[in-house]
């Protein structure tokens, strides 16, 4: 154990983690740094959950916190394995921590803690002892706050999901951060767009500099992991032929329309067990339900659904049919893009014009409409979209993957545009 805890906490040497990309996010979780809330970091596996816990640990190096009084806990790592029973476990690995440092723990880092068993009662004590001055959690499981969690620290802690990369800190990464960038340099910001649609937005992904087939077997083994660590073997599904069959028709038809009753006949399951497994999907935070737009909250319920991913990557390479330059691959990096805005209650509007995304911010509804390449063929289909009955749009925006242009108080951007744009 004492060669674990030394491997997981490089910074007891007293130097900072280099070579980071700042995140979006960092704004946010600095401003409640100071609070003694639990800050809890949820959000599908490898999208850079652990590189947030560097920056916050290189953030309390720099202001003068000993790193010796900082304790990491990767508990995906085997050797926890004996731990998961019992959270009371942990007790002993931290005064192990501080055998080997000679410094008390202020800082607590909790990596993947959905394998701990009972991990919110010790976290509740710990809490009101104030044994630690901060604890920060991560999981990579949605169901980590539900009810007992809640209940037991209600009003003691912030979530917040960490996503995989916005086209924003892509671009950041390449060296582009305005919109004066991008047009003096239009043919690398199409290259970048490229390779989004193809492999994705993975930190490992977007950073790496391997080859093309790499990435895909990276992505495959992403996308191995999430199923079976966070669906499978969490929810202890045992018909994972029939699980892996769901996963595969939803990709093959992400954006598109479909009722649980279809897909239960299509897959000769039944109802209950494909919403079940459709909702241990999104728990893993590897797709979503999106539902249609209604003001009825009965209809919405039983309404049509539509599923996109967290990552076109990860869609590209499991899908054989995946092309990048198609409306349903540049449908799916909106719906993600839209999240990474702060867009909220995004549905679809269901009626035969059908407006691809409603979206909601500070309580006012946006209407976004995605075609990969406008022409006289779908030009008129598009801008109908945006005739939602009874409900006004403060803004309509049509996205493109390189066209701009303006119909009456319909404005068409590419989406590069307007990611990068406030």
């Amino acid at each position: 154990m004492e060669k674990t805890l030394i491997r997981q906490n490089p910074q007891w040497n007293g130097k900072t983690f280099e070579n980071l990309c700042q995140r979006n996010i960092m704004d946010n979780l600095l401003k409640k740094k100071n609070m003694r809330h639990v800050q809890i970091l949820t959000g599908v596996r490898r999208c850079g959950k652990s590189t947030v816990f560097k920056l916050l640990i290189n953030d309390l190096m720099q202001s003068d916190v000993d790193g010796k009084s900082i304790l990491v806990l990767n508990l995906d790592d085997p050797q926890f394995i004996p731990f998961w029973d019992d959270s009371s476990k942990l007790f002993g690995v931290i005064e192990n921590a501080e055998r080997l440092t000679g410094v008390k723990v202020k800082y607590l880092f909790l990596d993947e803690v959905q394998h701990l068993s009972n991990w919110e009662v010790f976290v509740k004590s710990t809490y009101d002892s104030e044994v630690f001055t901060k604890i920060y959690i991560t999981g990579s499981n949605s169901q980590l706050l539900q009810n007992r969690f809640s209940a037991l620290l209600s009003g003691r802690y912030f979530e917040n999901e960490v996503r995989p990369f916005s086209v924003t800190e892509i671009f950041r990464s390449q060296g582009i951060s305005t919109l004066l960038n991008c047009y003096s340099q239009i043919p690398k910001v199409l290259r970048i767009m490229d390779n989004i649609l193809a492999f994705g937005c993975f930190p490992e992904i977007v950073l790496g500099t391997v080859d093309d087939d790499i990435k895909q077997e990276l992505l495959k083994s992403y996308f191995e992991s999430i199923v079976q660590k966070d669906c499978i073997v969490y929810n202890n599904i045992r018909d994972t032929p029939l699980f892996y069959r769901l996963v595969s028709y939803l990709m093959q038809n992400m954006g598109s329309r479909f009722s649980i009753p279809a897909i239960g006949k299509a897959l000769n399951s039944n109802d209950n067990t494909v919403s079940t497994y459709i909702n241990y999907l999104c728990d893993s935070y590897i797709c979503v339900d999106m539902r249609n737009f209604s003001y009825s909250l009965k209809e919405t319920t039983r309404s049509q659904h539509k599923c996109y991913f967290i990552d076109n990557g990860l869609v590209a390479a499991n899908v054989f049919r995946y092309s990048p330059q198609s409306g349903s691959a540049l449908e799916n990096l909106t719906y993600n893009e839209l999240k990474n805005k702060g867009f909220e209650n995004i549905s679809f509007d269901n009626s035969k014009t059908e407006c691809d995304f409603i979206a909601y911010k500070n309580g006012e509804a946006y209407g976004f409409q995605v075609c990969y390449e406008l022409n006289d063929m779908n030009l008129k289909r598009e801008l109908a979209g945006f005739n939602v009955e009874k409900l006004t749009l403060k803004k309509k925006t049509l996205l493109t993957y390189n066209q701009k242009a303006t119909y009456d108080n319909i404005e068409v951007l590419p989406l590069w545009e307007w990611a990068l744009s406030e």
